[in-house]
């Protein structure tokens, strides 16, 4: 009754729908912070409640605890928050279910942001040590408060906070693929769609480059073709600078490029310089020199989704020709168009001898946003010249493939 009337302004009616289910995600929400810790924990206090109870009326102390309330009216204290997080975890999820824990507590980062955004926030305090220290931030958030946080931890042991990893591609499986999609291109009565082979240097980006799905699709084309122009006027086919552009953290959102070395033939055989070469070529043929590489009809960038069914599709045909897929596996979800090429990357590279320092500098630019480098903006011609003197090194996690 107090929550509905410091959060809604109004008391609880007996009978009234919308009442009775703030009711229960309330009382939800109570149990939730209140069995934050585990039952032990929760046992201890109270018992040691008890002593200090009896230790007070030996002693004749009659204030031995703080005043426990009433709050001031409005003082909720985070269950508003705390209620939005309850009712987003009841939505459906993908799989008919409820949405998982990491996807209900998105509710709390909103409602924080959307606090920073109002009139409210203009009492938080900010406690500045100088450049060196960085600075904090006092503030009122309710979502940020003790209460809620004890709500947030209750409730994530309740549900469980499950994540469970892309199954990674393997390099005979990857290798399975790229015979498949070599019988596409060298078919004469029916040629390879661009999907297929859009979905083919997807496959080869993500899996020697070691990036996720949504990185691969922002290959800038004008650089690509750039840097193959000039390693084909060099007659140098060791290596690939694969280039990802983008508004990154690092760069204070202006627009950044950073060069990915990719091998242009690995060890156990993949010819990525080839299979790139045919993909500028197609992509010549339709008229595009600039812009996005992975690009829709209309133009605009591709998302990683766009070639899923193409690749899962084949997965399938592998798994019922071949034991090279498990066929207790579900191809559609177990794997994943983001992780699953990054996942072999990282796994293969490290089976084979790679040091941990080149897999990471692979990834580097996902480092540099991470940490928040302020990398120089530099020329391309300069951005070229950097790695290209680095370009045997950088390229050796996925040479060893």
């Amino acid at each position: 009754m107090c929550q509905s009337f410091n959060i809604r302004g109004k008391c609880l009616v007996e009978g009234r729908l919308e009442d009775e289910a703030f009711e229960a995600v309330c009382i939800r929400a109570t149990l939730d912070a209140f069995w934050d810790h585990s039952t032990k924990t929760v046992g201890g206090h109270v018992r040691e409640a008890i002593f200090a109870a009896k230790y007070a009326h030996v002693l004749d102390i009659s204030d031995h605890y703080p005043v426990l309330g009433p709050y001031p009216p409005g003082h909720h204290l985070g269950m508003l928050q705390a209620i939005m997080v309850v009712m987003r975890s009841h939505e459906r999820g993908n799989k008919g279910k409820g949405v998982q824990f990491g996807t209900a507590r998105k509710q709390r980062s909103t409602g924080t942001k959307i606090w920073e955004a109002s009139p409210e926030s203009g009492s938080d305090i900010v406690l500045s040590a100088g450049a060196a220290a960085g600075r904090f931030v006092a503030t009122c958030n309710p979502s940020e408060g003790r209460w809620f946080q004890h709500f947030i931890k209750g409730c994530c042991a309740r549900m469980g906070d499950i994540v469970r990893q892309d199954r990674a591609f393997t390099l005979p499986i990857v290798h399975k693929l790229l015979e498949m999609y070599e019988d596409e291109y060298n078919n004469e009565e029916k040629p390879m769609s661009s999907e297929s082979l859009c979905a083919c240097l997807f496959l080869l980006v993500a899996c020697l480059g070691g990036m996720r799905g949504f990185e691969v699709v922002w290959t800038d084309l004008a650089a690509l073709r750039y840097d193959i122009s000039y390693c084909e006027d060099q007659d140098d086919y060791s290596a690939i600078a694969w280039p990802i552009v983008g508004r990154f953290k690092a760069h204070d959102g202006i627009a950044g490029c950073y060069m990915i070395p990719i091998a242009g033939t690995t060890n156990s055989g993949i010819e990525m310089f080839r299979w790139t070469q045919r993909f500028i070529i197609h992509l010549g043929e339709r008229g595009y020199e600039d812009g996005w590489a992975f690009r829709r009809e209309d133009g605009s960038r591709a998302k990683a989704a766009d070639y899923r069914k193409n690749l899962f599709q084949k997965l399938e045909v592998i798994q019922s020709n071949t034991n090279l897929i498990d066929p207790e596996v579900s191809i559609w979800d177990d794997y994943g168009i983001q992780r699953s090429g990054r996942r072999m990357f990282t796994t293969e590279a490290t089976k084979r001898g790679a040091s941990e320092h080149l897999i990471q500098l692979q990834a580097r630019w996902m480092t540099d946003r991470a940490v928040g480098n302020r990398s120089v903006q530099r020329t391309m011609i300069h951005t070229y010249s950097e790695i290209r003197n680095m370009k045997d090194k950088l390229s050796e996690p996925s040479q060893l493939l």
